[in-house]
């Protein structure tokens, strides 16, 4: 969706920051979508985190065919879930269940967007170094097209100065230029690697 394809880099954000950014543009897409994610998260959490192992209390409908009584559960475990996002001090106390990875995985499935593989890649990066020329020509044409895009976008965002810009096109343009400096350092990466490469072996 469009929505989340507008998104910053990320750069400097953890975990939870991550998913709450999904989360508060993902309820806004349609009606009933937060009480949806909530839904999911709780049916996620509870068959896969066991009785003893819960820091988390979620308010589970005795009569699961009892419409009202559902929804007035929902409501409460909405709360909960803003609560976590909103406040440090629950979001510590709730830290070893990795709750939002639980909401992370909820979005997904209902919106499929790529909030799993972004925290994928923030907490687990991935370090392959290009090193053949079927690969670095590969990463040459990204960074090219990566640069181009940000320029572009440069230019039309610079012109007349910052201040006529809307808060979303400035965080798009970052999130560009973070991108495009990722590509940079991947290319200073595969550069640093040869030499390090080189220097083992003199070594050796």
């Amino acid at each position: 969706m469009k929505v989340f394809d507008m998104r910053p880099a990320f750069h400097g954000y953890s975990a939870s920051n991550i998913v709450k950014w999904y989360y508060d543009r993902a309820w806004n897409t349609m009606n009933g979508a937060k009480r949806a994610i909530v839904a999911r998260t709780v049916d996620l959490y509870q068959s896969e985190i066991g009785d003893d192992h819960r820091t988390v209390k979620f308010n589970i409908p005795e009569n699961v065919d009892d419409a009202d009584e559902f929804l007035h559960c929902n409501k409460k475990n909405v709360k909960v879930i803003d609560d976590f996002f909103a406040d440090n001090a629950v979001r510590s106390k709730h830290f070893r269940d990795n709750l939002e990875i639980f909401v992370a995985r909820a979005i997904d499935e209902i919106f499929e967007t790529d909030v799993c593989d972004v925290l994928k890649q923030k907490l687990f990066p991935e370090q392959l170094i290009p090193h053949t020329q079927e690969q670095l020509d590969e990463l040459l044409m990204e960074t090219n097209s990566s640069y181009t895009e940000a320029v572009n976008e440069c230019v039309r965002i610079f012109r007349n100065g910052l201040t006529d810009d809307s808060e979303e096109e400035l965080e798009i343009l970052e999130s560009k230029l973070h991108s495009a400096r990722g590509m940079l350092d991947k290319n200073v990466g595969a550069i640093e690697h040869e030499l390090s490469r080189r220097k083992s072996e003199k070594q050796g």
